[in-house]
């Protein structure tokens, strides 16, 4: 479990794209006190791992897409970097 805005991510993803794997690592705290970080606390800077076969026959840029659409409302507001690897269950 991490903080609200975690489970905000994980729970639309799961929700949107119905993942098989999902890692959400927040690196806030290794960003704290640089530009992007919003107060040592904020949950700011994730890195994602998902593998969902909604992905299939999508390009990277396209995977990437479909989850920043997915978390349109965290991307403008808290979160102010996310790391995607997307991958197919086949990959």
């Amino acid at each position: 479990g991490g903080g609200p805005v975690a489970d905000a991510i994980i729970s639309k993803l799961c929700d949107k794209l119905k993942p098989t794997a999902l890692k959400l690592t927040d690196n806030s705290a290794q960003h704290a006190g640089h530009a992007g970080a919003k107060g040592l606390d904020g949950e700011s800077h994730f890195a994602l791992e998902i593998t969902s076969d909604v992905f299939t026959g999508l390009s990277q840029v396209q995977r990437h897409q479909l989850v920043y659409a997915v978390l349109r409302e965290e991307m403008a507001g808290p979160v102010h970097a996310l790391q995607i690897v997307a991958r197919t269950s086949g990959e």
